[in-house]
């Protein structure tokens, strides 16, 4: 099977459409669709259905697209010249691109100057997909995942904890769940986000319905907004450490341990035999600071 009409394949599941998909490639869409139509009848299924906003994958076609990821990765990596590394590709949330990856990169990269590499922040889905078409070699992850194409590696957890400004009224100690009220509170993420969910279903079990003034997409946002005693937010340990470090927040576990983000890496089944790629996940393991 054409390699070309593979990689095509894998850009249309990523993109979840064949305009796009064509407009990457610089190809007009009906040559998009007909060599799609080319795999599809070698295959002898229906890969792909149009929806309102594009095309989605259908069972065969989720079924096809680790086969797919296998056989381009099998045939770049026996193509490449042997005397060039690899380009490493890594999918990350905005907290890990922003707080761990940076650290661990750059002392990966003092120990091994070959290193190449591209990053790009995604949501947790977003990184879900890229693993699966074979666009990222690896995720950081703040929520398990559970495919069977998929490995992972779990890294320390870390606390969620309640923050807070030093003019908050909880600064001095945490006045209990009875005492939230309407207290305002700033949220990390849409309630779709695994984060979100965590700290949505902790809340309620605890008969917590918070008023919830600002919804944003950064924990950096999120910690600005409570430095200015804005509201309070729960957030994870990490990265809150240097504003704790500086007095600019103050931080409670009002969970007393209970609540974590996960943290941990996936990555696909076939890299396990890549032994460069084992390399650097078992480095990260060990230099990931608890």
């Amino acid at each position: 099977m054409n390699l070309d009409n593979l990689e095509m394949f894998l850009m249309i599941a990523r993109f979840s459409s064949i305009n796009k998909t064509a407009e990457t490639l610089f190809l007009a869409q009906s040559t998009v669709t007909h060599r799609l139509k080319q795999v599809e009848k070698q295959l002898g299924v229906t890969l792909f259905i149009r929806t309102a906003s594009g095309v989605s994958l259908t069972p065969e076609g989720r079924s096809f697209v680790p086969v797919a990821t296998g056989i381009v990765e099998q045939i770049r990596a026996f193509t490449q010249d042997t005397g060039t590394r690899k380009l490493l590709t890594i999918a990350a949330g905005k907290a890990f691109a922003s707080y761990e990856l940076p650290r661990l990169l750059g002392k990966y990269r003092n120990k091994h100057p070959d290193l190449r590499c591209y990053v790009k922040s995604t949501l947790f889905e977003e990184s879900i997909t890229a693993l699966l078409t074979g666009t990222a070699d690896l995720a950081l992850l703040g929520s398990e995942v559970y495919h069977p194409q998929l490995l992972q590696l779990d890294l320390p957890s870390d606390r969620i904890v309640l923050i807070v400004a030093p003019e908050h009224r909880w600064a001095r100690g945490f006045g209990g769940f009875a005492d939230w009220g309407a207290q305002e509170m700033i949220m990390f993420g849409d309630a779709s986000a695994p984060f979100r969910q965590r700290v949505d279903r902790f809340l309620l079990e605890r008969g917590v319905f918070p008023n919830v003034i600002m919804e944003l997409d950064s924990f950096s946002a999120v910690k600005q907004m409570v430095i200015q005693n804005l509201g309070v937010a729960l957030l994870p340990e990490r990265v809150i450490r240097e504003e704790l470090a500086t007095g600019q927040l103050i931080a409670h576990d009002i969970a007393e341990g209970t609540l974590i983000r996960p943290t941990l890496i996936a990555y696909p089944k076939h890299k396990a035999k890549d032994r460069d790629f084992q390399q650097f996940l078992n480095w990260i393991v060990e230099n990931y600071e608890t």
